[in-house]
């Protein structure tokens, strides 16, 4: 496991402060926030490269804090590759192995045939780096850091440099390597989606702080902020009041009605005041007809736009803040679904997330 224990570091003016967080053995977790947030800077505290103010480092049980960089058994993979342009590429990923077994012998080559077979790189290990692509240079890398077989692998942003289309390759390929490894790995990215299809568990960072941290689909599902909710890309981020229409239950929530402006909706609080409504797309019902009575939420609404993402259109709606649903083609067809089309939503009061 890797665990970081209250790291208080300062790089410049910049501060991160009582960062704690614990991967397990062959967890996979991912620290996420946007541009500036402390990610990367954090990474470089794992790895030995930014000094700690306070805070402890533990890899597998053991306190690395006060060990250089190279004695931590770390591998680090920086978005900028960093691979050696005068050696092959089988020179590269061996170039951690050069004190563990000797250059070019046998134990070392078998190594980095596996790597570069679990990678798909076998075809180019006589090639130099000059000329590879960016997936290709990413899987060269990676395999480089992993040689030696480090207690932990650290990633900083490894799909940034890479087209859509190779990111999802190379997505598929790094779940692959982690099961085939088991190596106990912590990367950093500003992208949720790496996140869900990534890993056990993340952190997500603003302002060298952490704000949440849990299960992805939790994080997902159950923001604890309008920034984490806006972040992850809950879509329907509205601010309002929440007033209490009903007796507390057992475990302390009560139904009440969130306002927003002409935005009223039934929902289950379990306290009043000023808050965010947070509803998924997916969670608003579309339909050319008045939805059932079991649906607390009716309202008739307004299309405003419509956008096609692929297999789903997103539809933007008035209804007294607008909001975004999120529909299947075949649906959008069937309402026909336009600007200036009139429709009934539905919203399930369980649906709606209050923070």
């Amino acid at each position: 496991m890797i665990r970081l224990d209250g790291l208080r570091v300062r790089v410049g003016s910049f501060d991160l402060v009582d960062i704690s967080f614990e991967v397990p053995t062959g967890g996979y977790a991912l620290i996420i926030g946007p541009t500036g947030s402390g990610k990367t800077t954090l990474l470089d505290a794992i790895a030995g490269h930014a000094p700690l103010l306070a805070g402890r480092v533990l890899a597998h049980g053991r306190d690395v804090s006060s060990l250089p960089p190279e004695q931590r058994r770390l591998g680090i993979v920086y978005q900028q590759y960093h691979l050696f342009p005068h050696l092959s590429v089988g020179e590269n990923i061996a170039y951690g192995l050069r004190y563990a077994a000797g250059d070019g012998s046998e134990a070392t080559a078998t190594r980095v045939r596996a790597l570069a077979g679990l990678l798909g790189i076998t075809a180019l290990l006589e090639r130099g780096v000059r000329g590879l692509s960016g997936g290709e240079q990413q899987r060269v890398a990676i395999a480089r850091a992993l040689a030696p077989r480090p207690s932990v692998l650290l990633l900083d942003e490894p799909f940034a440099a890479v087209d859509p289309a190779t990111r999802t390759i190379l997505r598929r390929e790094l779940r692959v390597l982690h099961e085939a490894e088991g190596i106990t790995t912590l990367q950093v990215t500003h992208d949720f989606d790496d996140a869900l299809r990534l890993g056990d568990m993340v952190a997500v960072m603003a302002e060298g702080h952490i704000v949440q941290q849990g299960r992805p689909e939790d994080v997902f599902r159950y923001p604890n902020s309008a920034f984490v909710a806006r972040f992850v890309g809950t879509g329907n981020v509205v601010a309002g009041q929440v007033e209490r229409t009903g007796e507390p239950g057992a475990d302390g929530r009560f139904a009440a009605r969130f306002v927003s402006g002409t935005l009223e909706l039934h929902v289950i609080a379990d306290r009043e005041g000023l808050a965010h409504a947070v509803i998924r797309p997916e969670d608003l019902l579309l339909s050319s007809t008045p939805l059932p009575g079991s649906i607390r939420n009716r309202i008739e609404v307004v299309v405003e736009r419509v956008e096609h993402l692929g297999p789903v259109v997103q539809v933007q709606l008035a209804a007294g803040r607008d909001l975004v649903a999120a529909v299947t083609t075949a649906t959008a067809s069937d309402l026909g679904l336009r600007p200036g089309v009139r429709v009934w939503l539905g919203l399930k009061a369980t649906a709606v997330h209050l923070v």
